[in-house]
């Protein structure tokens, strides 16, 4: 059986750190993804990666993972740079004190995967031999154009690289017409963490979870009976892009709400979320959800 815990892309609601955290204590979750903090995560020099540190560890807040750019590159581009930037990723996990990280697999052209696999797997290696060293996990996130945006491609990526781990999103299988059952048996086979992120198919639109064609409730049912501990679910809704209509096509939404800023809409999000958790039977204790 699986407890869940909660993280976010506090970026969602403010581009300040201090606004990020209210946001994260506002709504009780105890755990941030960084992604953006005043500026990308990765360009944060040491001082400043310190002072975050610090202030997250005054706040109480802990890090679930570091919400790197890693991989999102084309796989045309010279490596040597991306690499740069992967081993400043690992700098940065060493100094917020995580052990995860989020990666991509590279933007290749859809005709062209065949042919570039053999130098996405290089890379990968590469960078996860590299990893090891640093002892930090790299977590696979399905994205659309990259070598690994469809179920197919992201069991590929985990059986090829064993150390590899997987995070899943339904949005992004739904962007690129793929099935959501099938994108998370795909990365089942090695899950570490789950993106709270869910979508309507027929018009490709962001709504808070529970609302879309995500199959959210599916999914983490599939999870409790799957795995025993404590699994990731870091909320990425995306809902401050978008506006959430009364009416998309022939989906009728429970609730419809224009949303004013990215606080009310992380604030919705969150509330859907824990909604969600509470009709699955989960009740909320000392920041982990249990049955």
């Amino acid at each position: 059986m699986a407890n869940f815990i909660l993280s976010a892309f506090a970026d969602e609601a403010s581009n300040t750190l201090d606004g990020q955290i209210a946001a994260l204590k506002r709504n009780g979750i105890p755990l941030l993804e960084p992604r953006n903090i005043g500026g990308g995560i990765i360009d944060k020099t040491d001082d400043e990666l310190k002072e975050i540190r610090r202030k997250l560890d005054e706040a109480g807040v802990g890090i679930s993972s570091l919400g790197s750019p890693i991989g999102k590159y084309k796989i045309e581009d010279d490596f040597e740079p991306h690499l740069n930037s992967f081993f400043r990723a690992l700098r940065a996990c060493e100094i917020l004190g995580t052990d995860k990280m989020r990666v991509f697999s590279f933007f290749v052209r859809k005709d062209e995967l065949d042919k570039y696999r053999p130098e996405v797997m290089r890379r990968m290696n590469v960078m996860l031999d590299e990893a090891a060293k640093h002892g930090v996990t790299l977590c696979h996130e399905n994205e659309s154009n990259i070598y690994g945006e469809t179920p197919e491609r992201v069991s590929d990526l985990l059986a090829s690289n064993p150390t590899l781990y997987g995070v899943f999103d339904a949005a992004n299988f739904i962007m690129e017409n793929c099935s959501v059952t099938d994108g998370f048996s795909a990365t089942a086979a090695r899950l570490k963490y789950i993106h709270i992120k869910d979508m309507v198919a027929s018009a490709k639109v962001n709504v808070p979870v529970g609302e879309g064609d995500g199959k959210y409730d599916e999914i983490l049912q599939a999870v409790d009976k799957l795995t025993e501990g404590t699994v990731i679910l870091t909320l990425e809704p995306h809902l401050h892009f978008f506006r959430a209509f009364a009416q998309i096509d022939s989906h009728q939404f429970h609730s419809a709400k224009d949303f004013a800023s990215g606080d009310e809409a992380f604030d919705f999000a969150a509330t859907a979320l824990k909604n969600l958790l509470t009709k699955l039977g989960y009740k909320e204790e000392n920041n982990i959800w249990k049955k």
